[in-house]
């Protein structure tokens, strides 16, 4: 019998624990352009959107659609080709996600990221057959903290949005969940599990959460 809720994932830093590569990448790519970034403004002010929202940051201006397009693909070839041989799923996540399935629980991605860099995580880690939708940044006009992409997962899985819970590991992300009116729970990869305080429960793994968990976040 399938229950009447769902669980919808963030990718990256929730499926696999990955601000430093996207960090390198975004590094190499500004040298390339002559600009600059810091650790910390790329956590507070660019992971976690889109890299429309990212571009503008970083270039302090506007882009045409074609040159957003253009730097998207370059940066995110670096990315994938520093990140290929380290890929790894956030311990814990491969068995929650076999346990969701045996228990016919709808899942869902939703990214600000790239479809490339989906079925880039989902191919490097078996994954792709335990998601039932994947909502990415081709599927939305605006990034987190705004709610729409978490909106637009529940809307593919046919799901009312105070029947889903998500998994976020940044600020904006978790504050895109509450504005849909979602349950969320913080990873902790990204940011330290005090920052994480709007979240309804904090994990640094998924070896501390179940299905059991999960359902009592419902009650």
């Amino acid at each position: 019998m399938t229950e009447n809720i769902a669980v919808i994932f963030d990718m990256d830093g929730v499926l696999v624990d990955n601000f430093r590569y996207h960090l390198l990448a975004w590094e190499k790519f500004c040298a390339r352009h002559k600009k600059s970034i810091s650790a910390q403004d790329f956590l507070e002010n660019v992971f976690g959107g889109t890299n429309a929202d990212h571009l503008a940051y970083i270039f302090k201006k506007g882009l045409t659609p074609e040159k957003i397009a253009e730097y998207s693909a370059e940066k995110e070839l670096i990315y994938r080709y520093l990140y290929q041989d380290n890929v790894q799923l956030v311990p814990g996540l491969e068995n929650l996600l076999k346990e969701l399935k045996t228990n016919n629980i709808p899942t869902a991605i939703a990214t600000s990221a790239e479809r490339a860099n989906v079925d880039f995580i989902t191919s490097q880690t078996g994954t792709a057959a335990y998601f039932g939708a994947i909502a990415d940044a081709s599927m939305i006009k605006r990034g987190k903290p705004d709610p729409e992409i978490f909106l637009k997962a529940a809307s593919l899985l046919n799901i009312a949005p105070e029947n889903c819970l998500v998994f976020e590991d940044t600020l904006k992300g978790i504050d895109a969940a509450l504005q849909a009116k979602m349950k969320v729970v913080g990873v902790a990869t990204t940011h330290h599990r005090a920052e994480l305080t709007e979240a309804y429960k904090v994990i640094g793994d998924f070896t501390e959460i179940d299905l059991n968990s999960i359902r009592e976040l419902f009650l």
